[in-house]
């Protein structure tokens, strides 16, 4: 059995082996983009692993999240992988025991990940947190689209070419602030490499960028990937940019992380079909200060005693206090209180971010407590769920 001793950091040394051993456990071939993109990534990561010669292997890539404006530094947890020989002898688990310690130490709130298996990754504290939703119609079915002013334009621009101004709206979207990533320049550069396929579209007010649309052509299918504007008239010359293509493609689609249905936009809603799947998942690798500095909906609230049960991070678990004093929350370590809610660090991420409300998770026998506080507590956290346009 591999003892937590046999977990070290790796270095970049260390990096075309790790890279091998991703290859070889993803079975994904080799080219000049990927390889740009992993060096990219490797470059602003943790990485850990077991084994001389490298058996085991996890890449911690470092992020910052927005939560409805607080910001966090988060991990994006990817590569898990082990050689087959490796596989069961629990690499794995000890790495993830001192990914856990050193993203602590770095400062890191909060770890995502997109997970092989879920059921695998709530052992060690992970829940789903965001969905991802793919609507779908034929070309013959496309509404027409509503006219607009034509101050807006719309130009094609090669993908790295339009970082600059994608960044621009991306950055000025509330929808990114629900839990989703603050990009980088490094992490703009990564994704021109990690989706060489994917083309770029930019709506111009003047010299002005007011949106874009990321695509991608594949057979007859015209592909959405993503779609930001500032205003109904940038989306309009965007949605008539990509109606534009209905002659030369059979079927349009549209893949986001935002849940709400487009149903009601359609003369006809029975011709688009959307489909809900589970995206990624989060951890709270700091419960103290993320619900120190946690979105709150409320400006005052009694202090309230915590029950929180994390297997795999120590000093997550045990009893908490909760309290709201004019705006201002403290989250701090409780000796003598009795919990008013109970309840894992699981279901406290599904709370926290908007997947299943306090009361939702109380009547479905998710969590324990008093039903009186639970009920009061409710409408502290945030309840229109998270989401994530991103994937690592």
């Amino acid at each position: 059995m591999i003892l937590v001793t046999d977990v070290r950091r790796l270095t970049e040394e260390d990096e075309s082996s790790f890279y091998a051993l991703a290859r070889y456990a993803f079975h994904k071939p080799q080219s000049e983009t990927r390889d740009r993109a992993f060096a990219s990534l490797y470059a602003h990561s943790d990485a850990w692993g077991t084994g001389n010669p490298l058996s085991s292997g996890l890449l911690g890539t470092h992020f910052v999240v927005d939560l409805a404006g607080v910001t966090y530094k988060m991990s994006g947890v990817g590569y898990v992988a082990s050689y087959p020989e490796a596989s069961g002898q629990g690499g794995i688990r000890t790495i993830m025991a001192q990914a856990f310690a050193d993203m602590r130490a770095n400062g890191e709130t909060l770890s995502y990940l997109a997970p092989f298996s879920a059921t695998f990754y709530r052992r060690f504290g992970y829940e789903g947190a965001f969905d991802q939703v793919t609507h779908e119609m034929a070309a013959a079915d496309l509404p027409k689209v509503p006219r607009h002013s034509g101050a807006v334009t719309v130009v094609r621009v090669p993908f790295r070419a339009a970082i600059d101004a994608m960044a621009a709206v991306y950055g000025r979207s509330k929808e990114t602030t629900r839990g989703g990533l603050r990009r980088a320049d490094w992490w703009w550069l990564n994704m021109a490499d990690h989706y060489p396929n994917r083309e770029a579209a930019v709506a111009m007010l003047g010299d002005h960028p007011t949106g874009y649309v990321i695509y991608e052509r594949v057979g007859d299918l015209f592909w959405v990937h993503e779609l930001f504007y500032d205003d109904l008239e940038s989306l309009l010359a965007l949605t008539q940019f990509c109606a534009a293509h209905r002659t030369a493609f059979a079927r349009f689609r549209y893949t986001t992380g935002d849940p709400e249905s487009l149903h009601d936009l359609l003369p006809d809603p029975s011709v688009l079909t959307s489909q809900v799947r589970p995206y990624m998942m989060a951890r709270i690798v700091d419960v103290e200060d993320f619900m120190t500095r946690y979105p709150y909906q409320v400006s005052d609230l009694a202090p309230v005693v915590f029950g929180i049960k994390d297997d795999n991070i120590p000093e997550n678990d045990g009893r908490w206090r909760l309290a709201i004093n004019d705006g201002q929350a403290s989250f701090t370590r409780d000796t003598s209180g009795v919990p008013a809610i109970t309840l894992t660090i699981q279901e406290l991420v599904k709370v926290c971010f908007g997947v299943r409300s306090l009361r939702d998770a109380y009547n479905f026998g998710l969590i324990d407590g008093d039903p009186f506080t639970v009920a009061s507590l409710d409408d502290a956290f945030l309840q229109r769920q998270t989401q994530l346009f991103d994937y690592f």
